[in-house]
Parts: structure tokens; sequence; C-alpha cells
């Protein structure tokens, strides 16, 4: 009865961890805090869990958690070093970077369980495009001057967002030749909904990305190439040319036939080489582009430690030389709206200090999914490569459009951070049916770090 008491329970928890993995991508920009809602959720099972028994999924088995922790907690952390530095608190600021803690929390609970999250994530981000899509569609009072916003996410933070996923459902289409045909069908609608919603919300920082996004992509399959022998290779080149190729046919059918396409990219270049030339300074790209060389200039002022809130920024900028007439849309925008730039945001707001922890952030995940691309074990191998391309696409993204600033974003990048490490970083199960046939038989699985 004991027994049958337990397996009962662990039945029951993984039920709840599987419905918020399949939630979070579903909710993330279809209603409003309803990302949140998988976060707690998750964390909630991980007191529950905590408690019924610290020993077996808590305690540091190695040095990969505490690493991992450690990045999902440099945010707070140089967050709260800058604000005693500075001996101001305001605790608005730890909103969005708690949220990343937590994440760091529940990675511990999602390994420790023998869960394919990849697959749940499969279906899950094609059907979120889809709900994104219908969303614009049935409020079109959203729309912010025709491009597309649902009515808390604006045009910049939803192109961006649709174009990394919608780019990483139709690239987790190659590896997968064996998949199921209703499984395919989602992801090429899914993807679609996802690349015209991106198209028609005019975020022209989004799609800076899709280039460096390709371009990991084609390394990996030369890698795969490279790897493989006889039919398979020629299966992968084939495979591969076709990608390719029906990108740059794609790219150039939108360029050629969609007005929001062109007039956003050849009035961006247009803007960008008005500024340079100082002909004329108040068009979107060469306000952002004044922001930028705005921001460098006073975080300079305060490098280590930076502002904190923008509200304390532009406080201090009244008393600043840097607040001269050539700037002043510069500072009007930046007080309004940000600095248009992750680095940035973090830079000004926590110094180098916060610099630091935002990469830590990123490029710490990114190195254990590169070390694991090619594990012999198929959802280790597809959720390493997706993690590769979702960072890859945050950080190109954040340059110019802050991808990590509000809340929904800290708790959306979290968790899908940590589901993919999760996912990638589990004890193998013998016999399970991830296992399969890699292009070469010679290559071992990337060892574990620590």
């Amino acid at each position: 009865m004991t027994q049958f008491k337990r397996t009962s329970s662990i039945f029951s928890i993984s039920n709840c961890i599987l419905l918020a993995v399949f939630m979070f991508p579903i909710t993330f920009m279809t209603v409003r805090h309803g990302v949140h809602v998988s976060l707690f959720a998750l964390l909630l099972i991980v007191l529950i869990v905590f408690f019924q028994n610290k020993q077996a999924h808590f305690h540091f088995k190695n040095k990969t958690d505490l690493i991992i922790v450690l990045s999902f907690c440099g945010l707070i952390i140089a967050v709260l070093l800058g604000q005693l530095l500075r001996s101001k608190m305001h605790m608005a600021a730890f909103d969005g970077p708690s949220r990343i803690a937590f994440a760091g929390l529940i990675y511990l609970l999602l390994k420790n369980r023998q869960i394919a999250y990849i697959k749940t994530l499969d279906a899950a981000i094609p059907v979120g495009l889809l709900c994104v899509l219908t969303a614009v569609s049935l409020n079109p009072g959203a729309y912010w001057d025709g491009r597309l916003a649902t009515y808390f996410v604006d045009p910049n933070t939803l192109g961006s967002q649709t174009f990394i996923l919608a780019l990483i459902v139709f690239l987790s289409i190659a590896p997968s030749p064996g998949e199921s045909r209703w499984l395919l069908l989602l992801k090429l609608v899914g993807g679609a909904a996802g690349i015209y919603v991106s198209i028609y919300s005019g975020s022209r920082g989004a799609w800076l990305a899709g280039p460096f996004i390709f371009l990991l992509f084609l390394l990996i399959r030369f890698g795969d190439f490279y790897r493989a022998q006889g039919a398979e290779r020629f299966r992968i080149a084939l495979q591969t040319s076709l990608i390719v190729i029906a990108a740059i046919f794609l790219f150039f059918l939108a360029f050629y036939f969609s007005d929001a396409v062109s007039s956003r990219v050849i009035g961006g270049y247009h803007e960008i080489r008005n500024w340079l030339m100082n002909t004329k300074l108040d068009t979107s790209a060469g306000i952002r582009l004044s922001i930028w060389k705005f921001s460098f200039q006073f975080a300079s002022e305060s490098l280590l430690f930076g502002y904190g809130e923008e509200k304390n920024m532009m406080q201090l900028l009244s008393n600043s030389p840097l607040n001269i007439p050539a700037n002043e849309i510069a500072i009007s925008t930046m007080a309004a709206t940000g600095p248009h730039s992750d680095i940035l945001s973090k830079l000004l707001s926590s110094g180098l200090f916060g610099l630091l922890a935002y990469l830590c952030l990123l490029f710490s995940p990114f190195y254990f999914f590169y070390t694991h691309q090619n594990s012999l074990i198929a959802n280790k191998r597809r959720a390493a490569r997706m993690g590769m391309y979702y960072i890859t696409g945050v950080f190109i993204a954040g340059l110019s459009n802050e991808q990590l600033s509000l809340k929904y974003l800290c708790t959306f990048y979290g968790l899908m951070t940590a589901t993919l490490l999760a996912q990638v970083l589990q004890a193998s199960s013998m016999g399970s049916s991830q296992s399969f046939t890699h292009p070469s038989a010679k290559v071992n699985e990337a060892p574990r770090h620590g």
C-alpha cells in the first residue's frame, strides 16, 4: 500500500510538471501573467518535493548544477549588490531577476525527472504561435500604427519572440525525420503563423537574428555531414540544401511581395544612412542609434555599479553634462521606452556587474548546450540544439530590442532555458526510447563537466 501511494504521488507530480511545461509557451504572449502561473506552479512543486525528499533532489551533485544555478541567480545578485553600494533600495528591480532565479531551482527539479520535455515543447511551441496569431486576429484594437501587437505585448517584443520561436520550430523538423506526420503538420503551420506575426509586427531587430541562427544551423549540419557516411551523408546534404534554398526563396518572396517587409528593410537602410551622415536624426532607427551612442557615454559616468532603475537615471541626467539639446530626443525616448538593448539596459542599471551577470546567464547555458549538441541520445541532442538556437536568437535580438527586461520575458527565458538544460543534463535511462543511431557511431557523447 505504501509503495502504491508513493508511485501514485510521483505520477501525479509528473503530470503537473508536464502540464506546466506544456502551458508556458502557450500562455506566454496570449494571456497576461499566464506564463507566471507555470513558473509558480513548478516552484510550488519544488517546495513539495523538497520537503518530501531533500537528499534526492536538491543537493548539488556536481559543479555543473552549481554553475547553472549561480548563472540563473547572477542578475538578482548584481541588482542587490548595486543597490547596496548605491545605498538606495528599490524592490521592484528584483521582479524580473527573481523569476530567473526561481527557474534555477526549477531546473534542479526537472533534471531529476525522467520526462521527455523536448517532446512536450515540440508541440507546445507551435501551438503557442498559433494562439498568438489568433490573439492578434481577434484583437485588432491592439495594433500599433498598423503593426501587430497584443494587449500587453508591444510589436518589437512580439516580433522578436515569434520570429525566434518560429525558426526553432522549423529547424527542429530537420533532425527528426521519423516524427509523426501530424506533429510535422503542426510545426509547419505553427512556424508559418510565427513568421506571419513577425513580419506584420515589423520588428527589424528580430529579423537580424535570422542569419545568425541559420549560420549556427549550417555549422551544426556541417558537423553532422562530416561525421556521417554513405547514404546518411547524402541525406543530410540534400535536406540541408533544401532548407537553405527554401529559406532564401521565402525571404525574396516576402521582400518583393510584402510591403511590410520591403518598406521596413529599405526604410531602415535609409534611416541609418541619414543618421551616419547627420542629415536626419529623428527617424526610428536614428533615434535608436542616438540612444545607444548617448547610453554608452552616460554609462561611463557610473560604469561599475550603474544607476539603478530608469526613474533614478532620469533624475541624475538633469545634472549631467550630457543633458544638452543634441541629446534631447535620445533622453526623452529612453525615459519612456528604455535603451532598446539588453546590454545597455544591464550596464546602465547595474553597471559592469549587471552586464557580467547578463552574459553569464546567456553563455553558461549555451556552453552546456554546445557540449551536448552531438549526444547519442536523441532527446538530449535535439534539446541542446534548440537551446543553442534560442539563446543565439535572444542575444542577437537583444542587441536592439530588450528581451530580458520585463517580468514575463524573464519568466519565459528562465523556464525555456531551465527545461532544455534539464533535458540535456538529466541522467540517461537505460533502454530509453530516446536513443538513436548517430551519423557516426565513433563519436562519443560529450562528457559531463564536474
